[in-house]
C-alpha cells in the first residue's frame, strides 16, 4: 500500500498542483472550498490553505518548502509503469481514448484487471482518463476524441448510481476535464482525490477518480456514467460490473458499454454548435420495469456556477399513467368531450374564444403538468433540498435537452411541465389568472419579452394564480434528440448559404379547406425560395429522394397498418400510405444537406408519439434527417397552419434557433389566445439552425 502524505508534505504536494495546474490554480483563488474538497482534508489542513488568497501567496508558501519536499520527491509522485498497450501507442502521434475502469483502495494507481470480480461491500475507485489507450481500460469498444475539439473546452464528467446497487460519494460525482491547445485532456476540476495518491499530481492531473461502494450482495451490477459539454448530454456508458467473493477471473467481469452517442465523434464544431444547456434530462429503462431520469444541469444565476446533478426512478407504470393524464387534458384543451379523436367532434378553438375559456384550459392543463412535474421531483435522489434547488435553477428561460436512449417508447410531455407553486385541489372558478400576463395579451411586445416569461412573473409563489409562464414549453427551449445506433451525428446546422429549399407533401383530402391558403403563406416566406411541391404518394417519394432541402414539410394524415405508422399524402381514396421501411426502399437518404422533417398531421391519432416514434427514428436513421417536428395528439387545421407559419417563419426567415422557433410559434398562438402550441414535440438538437 502507498503512503499518505500529510502535514507539511502534503501542503507542498498540492501547492505544487496548484502552480502547475492553471485550471485548479484558477478554481482554487475562485473557490478554494471546490478546488480542495476532494482532497478531504482536515480542519488543520484546510486553516492553513484559508489564508492563500493570490497567486503571490502561493509563490510565497511554496518557497516556505525545503526542495526535498517539492516537485518530484513527494511520495508516489510518479512516473507510473505503462502497459503494453501504453508503450505502443506513445510511439505513434498522440491519440485520445476515452479509458474507464476500477482501482482498489490499496493501489489506486494501478486499473484493476478487467476480467476480474469486485470484492462485495468493499470501497473501490471508478476512473477515466482521455490520453492515450490505459492498460485495464473496460471499455467494449474504444472511442478517440476528434483532433477538432475546441481548446478549452470543458467536459463534465458525472457518475449516476442504480437503485439498491452500488453506492456513490456524494460531493464525489463529479469532475470536469479540459481540452488544452496542444490537443491533450486534462483534470479541471477533481471528483475525489484517493488519500494515497495526495502527492501523485501528474496521475490526478490526467485521471479522474470517483469512490465508489460496492454492494454486498454478489451478482451483475450497473453505473452509468455520463459525459457533458456546457450540460448537453454527449455520451452516457453503462457500466456493468460483477461483484463476488470468489474472485476467479472470467471474461467480460467488468464491461463499460457506450449506449447513449448523441455524437458519435466528439465532432469539435458540432459540440460548440450545440449551446449551453440549463438542464439535460436523460431518460432510459432500467431493469425491472422501471425508468430512470438522469439529471445535470447548471445555475449560473449567481456569482458561482453551481453544477446540479440528481436521478429519480419511476415504475414504467406510473410513467405511463402520467403521460396519459397529459394527453387526455391536450384532448380536452382540443376537441368537445376529450376522449379519443373522432371526426364528429368539433375543434373547441374555431370560434368565440374568449379570456375566461384560455384560463379555463390552462388551469385544465396546469393540473397534470404540475402534478407530473411534481411527481419526478418527489424521486429526486436529495430529496426536498434538490427539488427546490432545481425549481430555482429552472426559474429563468434556457435550453433544455431531453435525452431519450435508443428510441425509448415513452415520450415525456415536458412542453406540459409545470413548476410554479399551485394548489391543485381547488375547484376550477377558485383560481385567478395572472394579471400580468393578461395585461400582456393586450400589450404590443411579444410575450417572450415580457416579464413573465423571463423569471420575473409578479405571480410566481401564489398557488391559487396560474401564469402560462409556468410551463417549461412557454418558458423554455425545449429539445429531445434521439440516439440512434446507425445515425449519424445529430447536426447543430444546416447550410443555408445558398437559396432556401422546401419540399412540401400534401394530402389532397378536400376536408382540408385550410390547405390551399397554408402553402401560399409558406411559399411566400421567403423570395426566391425553390419550392418542390408533392400531392401524390409517388411524388413525395420522388421529391424527397431528389431533392436536398432545408425542410421537408407535411401536411397529412396518418394511419396505422396494424402496428406499423405511415404518413398519408395525396387522395385519402386513391394513395397508399408512406410507412418506415419505405425511406430505405426509395433510397431516400439526404447526403449534401440534411434536412429538419416537419410533420404536421391533422385529423388522425396515428401520428401520436406511441406509434409515430418509428417513423421518426426511421427519417433520422434512414434518411439522416436532422430532426422531426411530431405532435403530443392529433390536430385541427387551424393549429396546423397557424404553428406551422409561426414556426418556419421563425426558423427559415429569422434564422432562429429550433427550439427557439417552436417556443416562439407556441408564444404566438399563446398571444392569439390558443394554448395548443404546447402539443408540438421537436425530436431535435434544440440549437439546430440555418447558416
Amino acid at each position: 500500500m502507498m503512503a499518505i502524505l500529510s502535514g507539511r508534505a502534503l501542503w507542498a504536494a498540492i501547492i505544487e498542483r496548484l502552480l502547475n495546474n492553471d485550471l485548479l490554480r484558477e478554481l482554487f483563488l475562485a473557490d478554494p472550498e471546490a478546488a480542495l474538497r476532494p482532497y478531504n482534508l482536515d480542519a488543520r489542513d484546510l486553516r492553513w490553505f484559508s489564508r492563500i488568497r493570490t497567486l503571490e501567496d502561493l509563490e510565497k508558501r511554496q518557497a516556505e518548502f525545503p526542495t526535498s519536499t517539492q516537485s518530484g520527491a513527494a511520495p508516489s509522485a510518479g512516473p507510473f509503469p505503462k502497459g503494453d498497450l501504453e508503450e505502443a501507442a506513445a510511439d505513434e502521434e498522440a491519440i485520445r481514448v476515452v479509458n474507464t475502469g476500477f482501482a482498489s483502495e490499496d493501489e489506486p494507481q494501478t486499473p484493476w484487471p478487467p476480467e476480474r470480480p469486485l470484492p462485495p461491500a468493499s470501497l473501490t475507485y471508478f476512473w477515466l482518463q482521455v490520453g492515450e489507450p490505459v492498460e485495464g481500460s473496460i471499455e467494449l469498444v474504444p472511442t478517440a476524441l476528434p483532433d477538432d475539439l475546441p481548446p478549452k473546452a470543458r467536459l463534465q464528467i458525472a457518475l449516476f448510481g442504480f437503485k439498491s446497487e452500488f453506492e456513490l460519494t456524494p460531493d464525489a460525482e463529479v469532475g470536469e476535464l479540459e481540452v488544452q491547445e496542444d490537443g491533450s485532456v486534462i483534470v479541471a476540476r477533481d471528483a475525489y482525490v484517493p488519500p494515497s495518491l495526495r502527492g501523485a499530481n501528474e496521475l490526478l492531473d490526467r485521471r479522474l477518480f470517483f469512490p465508489v461502494q460496492t454492494p454486498a450482495k454478489e451478482d451483475k451490477h450497473h453505473l452509468r456514467c455520463n459525459i457533458y459539454y456546457q450540460q448537453n448530454l454527449i455520451q452516457s456508458r453503462l457500466v456493468t460490473m460483477t461483484v463476488s467473493s470468489s474472485q476467479q477471473t472470467m471474461p467480460g467481469a467488468l464491461v463499460s458499454e457506450l449506449d447513449y452517442n448523441l455524437s458519435h465523434s466528439l465532432n469539435g464544431r458540432q459540440l460548440q454548435g450545440m449551446g449551453e444547456n440549463k438542464l439535460s434530462i436523460m431518460l432510459n429503462s432500467n431493469d425491472e420495469g422501471t425508468h430512470g431520469l438522469r439529471f445535470f444541469g447548471a445555475d449560473d444565476t449567481e456569482q458561482k456556477k453551481a453544477l446540479f446533478k440528481n436521478d429519480a426512478e419511476l415504475t414504467e407504470g406510473a410513467l405511463q399513467d402520467l403521460i396519459t393524464q397529459a394527453r387526455n387534458a391536450f384532448r380536452q384543451v382540443a376537441w368537445e368531450g376529450g376522449g379519443a379523436y373522432a371526426a364528429n367532434k368539433p375543434y373547441r378553438y374555431y370560434k368565440n374564444v374568449t379570456l375566461d375559456k384560455l384560463k379555463g384550459d390552462l388551469i385544465l392543463l396546469a393540473k397534470p403538468g404540475y402534478r407530473f412535474y411534481d411527481t419526478l421531483i418527489k424521486q429526486l435522489a436529495n430529496g426536498r433540498s434538490g427539488a427546490r434547488e432545481l425549481k430555482k435553477m429552472m426559474l429563468t428561460s434556457g435550453q433544455i435537452q431531453i435525452a431519450a436512449k435508443r428510441s425509448a417508447r415513452l415520450v415525456i410531455p415536458a412542453a406540459l411541465f409545470y413548476d410554479y407553486p399551485l394548489d391543485t385541489s381547488l375547484s376550477p372558478s377558485s383560481y385567478k389568472l395572472c394579471q400580468s400576463f393578461v395585461d400582456a395579451l393586450g400589450g404590443n411586445a411579444p410575450l417572450e419579452k415580457t416579464d413573465c416569461f423571463q423569471g420575473k412573473c409578479p405571480s410566481h409563489g401564489d398557488r391559487e394564480t396560474v401564469c402560462p409562464s409556468g410551463f417549461w414549453g412557454y418558458r423554455h427551449r425545449l429539445g429531445l434528440p434521439l440516439d440512434i445506433a446507425n445515425a449519424p451525428d445529430a447536426p447543430v446546422a444546416i447550410d443555408g448559404a445558398d437559396k432556401l429549399e422546401f419540399t412540401i407533401s400534401v394530402s389532397t383530402d378536400p376536408n382540408f379547406v385550410m390547405r390551399a391558403a397554408h402553402e401560399e403563406h409558406l411559399h411566400k416566406l421567403k423570395d426566391g425560395m425553390v419550392w418542390h411541391y408533392a400531392d401524390t404518394r409517388n411524388e413525395s417519394l420522388d421529391a424527397m429522394a431528389e431533392t436536398s432541402p432545408h425542410v421537408v414539410y407535411f401536411y397529412c394524415h396518418g394511419g396505422l397498418d396494424g402496428t406499423i405508422p405511415f404518413i398519408h399524402v395525396g387522395d385519402p381514396k386513391k394513395d397508399r400510405g408512406i410507412t418506415p421501411d419505405n425511406l430505405s426502399a426509395f433510397d431516400i437518404y439526404w447526403e449534401k444537406r440534411r434536412p429538419l422533417v416537419f410533420i404536421n398531421g391533422c385529423h388522425t391519432t396515428a401520428l401520436e408519439p406511441d406509434s409515430a416514434i418509428d417513423l421518426v427514428s426511421a427519417f433520422v436513421e434512414e434518411s439522416a434527417a436532422a430532426g422531426v417536428i411530431g405532435t403530443e395528439i392529433t390536430l385541427f387545421e387551424p393549429i396546423a397552419t397557424t404553428f406551422g407559419e409561426a414556426c418556419m417563419q421563425r426558423f427559415l426567415v429569422q434564422r432562429q434557433p429550433i427550439g427557439e422557433a417552436v417556443r416562439g410559434a407556441r408564444l404566438s398562438m399563446l398571444k392569439a389566445m390558443n394554448p395548443l402550441g404546447l402539443v408540438y414535440i421537436p425530436y431535435v438538437m434544440p440549437n439546430l439552425r440555418l447558416v
